[in-house]
């Protein structure tokens, strides 16, 4: 066994108890495991199915015991076969095998590897329970999720590939305004597509692996109870309005990305503090409008340009150093923030000019 079923085991020997409290269960694995979302949801899903009281009524557990698990979560949840088996395999080795000491045939195998499960698969190749839609992806070979047909939408981990073809890309609008909670892409999927998941208000865990590289206009906009993401060390562009009016607190964007659209965090009423990369030479239009809790923001010394109305609004916003590359502030760029609020800059630089021009107090440094 590897690292995260060893520690399932080492956990299930020490608190087998709260297997019978859903919530207590739920909180434990989540706590346990803070860095692996989408082990903690497979598990999740198979443990709300019931399987672990199951396990434990369970005589001799085989085959025929475990694909029916492997069966459902396939086809109400459209997870992929691999996924699928291996999360069974591991509640029916690590709990039943080993912890209850039942006769158990289903062993464990490297995440991924293939079937420890016996099942089925159709003849076309197609993996049995594929219940996403798809079309051509624009991005060259590979296909486009297009939406979900599987009756239980709130948890949804993508596949990166249907048959043996790759899916590289999360269609424009292909989730707009769903009931949609958590959403794990999986690595392969390189692009988040336009509205693909706007308006989902009940949107409050979104996974994203190393593979994507943009992220689209309005891409998770208005998915109020969206509180954090990990955007990663891949990303290349984040499109207009992508996250504006979620419930973000923070945000780091990486370095990697090189363009950023206007009005990307605006209207994130709950954001606090935002790092900016150092190869970004311009704060786009927009940027923060309307983030009323915003307290701070770094910005660096190859800033040479901060959009019209970027900080329009923020009213938390008492403090910002503007390093001497600026040479451009926009229109309203920082009107209506904290009524106290200062600028720290260098003598007879431009934010110092922009600041007695437009009333501002400021502070030489």
């Amino acid at each position: 066994m590897i690292i995260f079923e060893q520690d399932f085991e080492e956990m299930l020997w020490k608190y087998q108890a709260a297997l019978d409290d859903r919530k207590k269960f739920t909180a434990l694995v989540k706590d346990l495991f803070p860095d692996q979302a989408k082990n903690v949801n497979l598990l999740l899903m198979a443990y709300n199915m019931g399987i672990a009281q199951d396990i434990q009524s369970a005589s001799y557990i085989n085959n025929t015991f475990a694909f029916r698990y492997v069966k459902q979560l396939m086809d109400d949840f459209g997870m992929s076969r691999v996924n699928a088996d291996w999360i069974i395999s591991v509640w029916c080795f690590c709990y039943g095998g080993k912890v209850l000491g039942k006769a158990c045939d289903i062993s464990v195998q490297k995440q991924g590897s293939g079937p420890a499960i016996q099942g089925e698969q159709s003849s076309s190749g197609k993996v049995y329970g594929d219940l996403f839609e798809y079309k051509r992806s624009q991005r060259g070979n590979g296909l486009a999720v297009t939406g979900f047909r599987g009756s239980q939408n709130q948890t949804i981990i993508f596949q990166n590939r249907s048959g043996n073809t790759p899916v590289v890309e999360v269609a424009d609008d292909s989730f707009c305004n769903s009931s949609t909670e958590e959403a794990i892409l999986t690595e392969g999927i390189a692009s988040i597509g336009r509205n693909a998941f706007s308006g989902c208000d009940k949107l409050h865990q979104v996974v994203l692996p190393i593979s994507i590289e943009e992220i689209n206009d309005s891409a998770f906009e208005n998915c109020r109870n969206l509180k954090s993401v990990s955007l990663p060390g891949a990303l290349k562009t984040i499109g207009n309005a992508a996250f504006k009016g979620t419930g973000l607190r923070t945000i780091a964007i990486p370095e990697s990305v090189f363009w950023i659209g206007n009005g990307v965090v605006a209207d994130c009423q709950l954001l606090e503090h935002v790092t900016i990369p150092s190869n970004m030479d311009k704060i786009p239009e927009h940027m923060f409008e309307g983030c009323i809790n915003l307290k701070k923001v770094e910005l660096h010394e190859r800033l040479n340009e901060i959009g019209e109305r970027a900080f329009f609004g923020c009213s938390s916003l008492d403090f910002i150093v503007i390093p001497d590359s600026v040479k451009k502030i926009g229109k309203n760029a920082f009107t209506n923030t904290d009524k106290q609020f200062i600028m720290q800059c260098s003598f007879g630089s431009y934010a110092e000019e922009y600041a007695r021009k437009n009333k501002f107090k400021y502070q030489l440094v």
